[in-house]
């Protein structure tokens, strides 16, 4: 297990540091079962479980009481919910190699591909496909340097540009995809070597990489651009950081939230304007927070959720308002976590699945509704993780892939919503 000593204090200020990364190896344990879990709500608001074959029909379960209470301000809602919402994961193919910190992209022919990670022995450069159709794994072509904690951006020319991360140290290199022969081509490495950062597709098509870790928390900032295969640096974040969360709005401006550097966690947000190239801090949040997660809704907002404080990990969620640049505060979820996952649904909520709460990992799911503001808890996964992945599929379930079941359970299990 890879552990990262990068300490946190909550609302830290940004200024310059050094910091150390030490590198634990533990043994692994796969898990390779393909059972139908039916969660069903009982009267005591338990979930309970039961098993059938894949070939099973699958229905959608809604438990019928749920009781909630709502208290608003012009600036901020507050919610509570026992409200359960029911629904049915599926187990799916597992991986060929269990993995953890490794990246997921949803392909233009419908297909996932799950690339690098660490499985508890060895920094991985294998890559796979999973086939929505049929439910399985096949290898595709190595990428030229393992790495884990790095990025991985589906281009408008459908390659998928793969930078940086971690393998021992940190790496500047970039590598391309390439849908059509299932092989990678190095392409330009970019100006610093980094892990831990974000990556964020323009509408120009170019691909944004800001923060991260090497040696030391970065704000430093560069472009790809696909025509040329070349990076170029563009102007600082304001604020040294990783673990951190970068969307692209409706309006083309990046929005970078939280974090953490050597001063501790992060409240602070900043916007990057392709136009101008340069960075402004917009409203902070209400919590210092790091390894969440941020979702843009349907109605151009962005719900952050979870995360970690630097002494404790965060029920609480917050709503940024583009067009005025403030936060919000909106329901808390059940349960604390972080390193966990977010996905929009077909129907605009959004599912939060699994991670870490300091007391355990997680196996625990729930749906936040935009409408309401409020969290609804849903079915099980079959496995605890964090540090997985979640990808949503053109028919619009969620596959959920890998990541670490506890200290020395690295998985390669793969589960669908």
């Amino acid at each position: 297990m890879l552990i990262l000593f990068r300490f946190a204090i909550s609302n830290a200020s940004c200024r310059p540091h050094i910091q150390i990364d030490t590198n634990i190896h533990q043994s692994r344990r796969v898990l390779t079962d393909r059972k139908i879990y039916l969660f069903v709500a009982d009267g005591r608001d338990q979930i309970t479980s039961t098993t059938s074959s894949p070939s099973s029909s699958i229905s959608t379960l809604l438990s019928s009481s749920s009781t909630s209470t709502t208290t608003s301000s012009s600036s901020s809602t507050t919610t509570s919910s026992t409200s359960i919402a029911v629904r049915v994961w599926a187990a799916t193919g597992s991986m060929i190699i269990s993995r953890y910190k490794h990246t997921a992209s949803a392909l233009a022919n419908g297909q996932v591909l799950v690339s690098g990670g660490y499985n508890g022995s060895t920094y991985l450069n294998s890559v796979e496909l999973y086939n929505s159709s049929t439910g399985t794994w096949t290898t595709t072509g190595n990428m030229s340097s393992a790495r884990l904690a790095h990025t991985a951006s589906v281009l408008t020319n459908t390659q998928v540009l793969v930078a940086g991360g971690y393998k021992g140290s940190n790496l500047n290199s970039a590598e391309l995809y390439n849908l059509s022969t299932g092989t990678w081509t190095t392409t330009g490495n970019m100006n610093f070597a980094r892990d831990s950062h974000a990556a964020s597709i323009l509408t120009n098509g170019q691909v944004l990489v800001m923060g991260g870790y090497s040696g030391g928390f970065l704000n430093s900032a560069e472009l790809y651009n696909s025509s040329t295969g070349t990076w170029t640096t563009t102007r600082n974040m304001s604020c040294a950081r990783d673990a951190h969360t970068a969307s692209t709005l409706a309006n083309g401006q990046v929005l970078v939230t939280g974090g953490s550097n050597i001063n501790g966690s992060l409240n602070s947000a900043e916007l990057y304007n392709p136009s101008t190239g340069t960075w402004t801090t917009t409203g902070n949040m209400k919590s210092a927070r790091y390894a969440h997660t941020a979702s843009i809704l349907t109605n151009g907002q962005v719900l952050v959720t979870g995360g970690y404080n630097g002494s404790t990990y965060l029920s609480s969620t917050e709503l940024y308002n583009p067009s005025t640049g403030t936060w919000a505060t909106t329901g808390n979820m059940s349960s604390p976590r972080g390193y966990h996952t977010a996905s929009i649904l077909a129907n605009g909520q959004i599912l939060v699945t699994g991670g870490y709460n300091s007391a355990s990992y997680l196996n625990s799911a729930e749906l936040y509704d935009p409408s309401t503001g409020t969290w609804t808890t849903t079915g099980n996964m079959s496995s605890a993780r964090q540090y997985h992945t979640a990808s949503t599929l053109a028919n619009g379930q969620i596959l959920v892939t890998g990541g670490l079941a506890n200290s020395s359970t690295y998985l390669n299990s793969a589960e669908l919503y």
